[in-house]
């Protein structure tokens, strides 16, 4: 799992209506967080070494929007809040990097209103654009269809020409062989969309073995326009968080052919060994 440094990180698994966790918006709002939506006092402080300084409460807002749930406030003790999210029982906060390793405490907090922050016009101006600019980028995480079969082919073909430990394939063959994995009882697949096309996917099949259920990846594909965007990394980490769900023993690495593991998948915790992701227990 790739690791992030905000705070809650580890347990941010809730998802929007989309699929998206808030990692997922983490990295997106990396790419829109500015000194135009920094607070307007710690403007002069905002670097992009420290893109989150100043962004707290509109931040937050928007992913009430996106999530749900409600915001609170760390005092500050100069009468103003550190905003922060909570979905449920999940206790999340985009934007606690700013204070470096000073530790918050995020128990106990008052709940904060956007009636009260928005008040403020510079405030409500500068969520508007975060949210405008976000909605712009933000992507669909959705379970894979027939219908987009075509598409998957030529993603499947295009992103690994060239690869020394894949088959060049056609895209027609390729799609028979991804209609063949969707057909199985056990699929299960995620297609990645910007702005209505299709991006990327993930696919495989779980089996049933004597110690538990497991999960084959047989599939992870983006297509060249979009690949070093962060996409094969969303689409595993959502895979990776539902078979966890739904409490499969591990995942097994069938894409990526024989040869070297491409060190991505070792981020994630695959070993070159047994090319396996272990849930919490020995197979």
């Amino acid at each position: 799992m790739k690791e992030y440094h905000f705070y809650g990180w580890q347990t941010a698994t809730v998802k929007d209506k989309n699929g998206l966790t808030p990692r997922d918006h983490y990295d997106l709002l990396s790419d829109i967080w500015c000194a135009d939506t920094c607070a307007p006092r710690m403007r002069g402080g905002w670097t992009a070494e420290n893109k989150t300084l100043g962004q707290c409460s509109i931040t937050a807002f928007l992913i009430q929007d996106l999530f749900g749930g409600k915001v609170y406030g760390v005092p500050l003790g100069d009468g103003n809040f550190h905003c922060f999210n909570a979905v449920g029982d999940c206790v999340f906060d985009l934007t606690s990097e700013q204070f470096g390793d000073v530790r918050l405490n995020y128990i106990d907090c008052p709940e904060q209103f956007r009636e009260v922050h928005f008040a403020k016009e510079e405030k409500r101006l500068r969520y508007e654009y975060l949210k405008e600019k976000l909605l712009a980028v933000m992507p669909v995480i959705r379970p894979m269809t027939p219908e987009h079969l075509g598409r998957y082919g030529e993603i499947y073909a295009s992103a690994f020409s060239g690869e020394p430990w894949n088959d060049p394939w056609e895209p027609q063959n390729a799609e028979i062989h991804i209609r063949e994995l969707l057909e199985a009882k056990t699929a299960y697949g995620l297609e990645y969309l910007v702005s209505g096309e299709v991006a990327g996917f993930i696919l495989g099949t779980s089996m049933l073995f004597h110690y538990g259920r497991t999960f084959d990846i047989n599939d992870l594909a983006v297509a060249p326009l979009y690949q070093r965007q962060g996409i094969a990394g969303r689409l595993l980490t959502h895979c990776l968080d539902d078979i966890r769900e739904q409490g499969m023993v591990g995942a097994h690495l069938i894409t990526a052919g024989e040869g070297v593991l491409p060190a991505f998948y070792e981020g994630f915790g695959f070993t070159q060994e047994k090319r396996v992701l272990l849930m919490g227990r020995e197979l």
